[in-house]
């Protein structure tokens, strides 16, 4: 059996007619991915909106939070947990041979599990027709090719409408080296997805900082092709980027033990979603952003407050709903921040409410504020003392 796999870094499928029904014009992505047919996901939700955290759910069908990968600086190479099976060892333990195609700087900062970036299966330059052509196929073989030039061209030109064209036409160019090299019809499964979704420059600023979790960061693509399945046929299932390891599993007729296959009648209830607001490097970074989404809805929650989109009419409502924080606390670290939140924070403005009676001193003399006004002038007029009398 030879499984081609197709990874397109950052793909928002709302900006597809594809995977959004409301939209009727098509980019040139839509036309390939119709052209190739098989089943369109339209309802796949990532965990981890971003790269690190995408993939390392995609390698082990395992959340995030539990697969070592828990924040966006954890890249799979050096973090991911190494007693869980990948993706990339269901397919060696059944003797497949494996070839692997991605940008050598993703790759060189551990796009891969430790065990398999040391395997002689990659690309050594970023001439992906070069290396399909030195490629021979194998009755058990696995083919990934990561096409990470989609992001590269919205770094290159600005997160905007213009970005995104252009976007479109490089990623389109890659797709169609594979499939001059490939007659799509040579492989038994093509699947293509992508890790997480994108803002435009325009939305980051227009919207509160809750939507960092609607579907255009956390909706991925997902398509499955299987020979000779030339029509593209749509499908509503809810489902996550994890479930590509189960669907793995049941093309080679393993036992499923992690997610549900797309394969699968069977559907998910919910997916969770968590998230950064501050993206800037830190040590310790703190997740601060939550969802849960399910057929109807997107619950985001904060540590102080949440909200509810309704997915069809994107009608907004706020509040708690505690069922769903329930979910959260079992499935996701909102639990351990919650908690934390609540000992140290809400303890902090408990103490606030409590302590009224500190307004003397301990000799009984009234407490006076000074002004903001007053310290600017007197911290200033320190500073221009101080710097006459610097310290060579």
């Amino acid at each position: 059996m030879k499984i081609l796999t197709i990874f397109i870094d950052m793909i928002r499928p709302n900006r597809l007619s594809t995977f959004n029904p409301e939209l009727k014009a098509d980019t040139p992505l839509d036309t390939a991915f119709k052209e190739l047919g098989g089943t369109a996901y339209r309802n796949c939700f990532t965990p981890g909106p971003d790269t690190p955290r995408g993939i390392s759910t995609f390698s082990t069908g395992i959340d995030p939070y539990k697969n070592g990968c828990n924040t966006r600086l954890k890249w799979p190479g050096p973090f991911l947990n190494k007693e869980l099976k990948t993706v990339y060892d269901l397919f060696l333990d059944k003797d497949y041979k494996l070839d692997l195609y991605s940008s050598l700087n993703e790759r060189a900062i551990g796009f891969f599990p430790d065990h398999i970036s040391k395997m002689n299966i990659f690309n050594k330059d970023h001439d992906l027709d070069g290396y399909l052509n030195s490629l021979t196929l194998e009755d058990k073989h696995y083919v990934f090719i990561g096409i990470a030039d989609y992001h590269w061209m919205f770094d290159d030109l600005g997160y905007t409408k213009q970005g995104e064209r252009e976007s479109y036409k490089i990623t389109k160019d890659i797709y169609d080296l594979i499939f001059k090299r490939f007659n799509k019809d040579e492989f038994d499964h093509i699947f293509i997805f992508s890790d997480h979704g994108f803002k435009f420059n325009y939305e980051l600023k227009k919207y509160p900082k809750e939507f960092l979790l609607n579907d255009d960061r956390t909706n991925v693509i997902m398509q499955h092709r299987k020979k000779y399945q030339n029509k593209l046929v749509k499908n509503d299932k809810l489902c996550s980027l994890a479930d590509l390891y189960a669907t793995y599993q049941d093309v080679l007729k393993s036992n499923v033990t992690n997610g549900i296959s797309l394969l699968s009648k069977k559907e998910r209830d919910y997916v969770i979603s968590e998230d950064h607001i501050n993206f800037t490097p830190s040590v310790n970074q703190n997740i601060e952003l939550w969802s849960l989404t399910n057929k109807n809805h997107i619950y985001i929650r904060t540590l102080e407050k949440a909200i509810l989109i309704n997915r069809t009419t994107k009608e907004i409502d706020k509040g708690i709903i505690e069922e769903y924080d329930e979910i959260l606390k079992e499935n996701s670290a909102f639990g351990i921040y919650f908690n934390e939140y609540e000992k140290v924070f809400k303890y902090v403005d408990n103490i606030k409410y409590k302590l009224n009676d500190n307004s003397y001193y301990s000799n009984n003399i009234l407490r006076t504020k000074k002004n903001n006004l007053s310290v600017k002038i007197l911290s200033t007029i320190e500073l221009l003392f101080n710097n006459k009398h610097k310290i060579t």
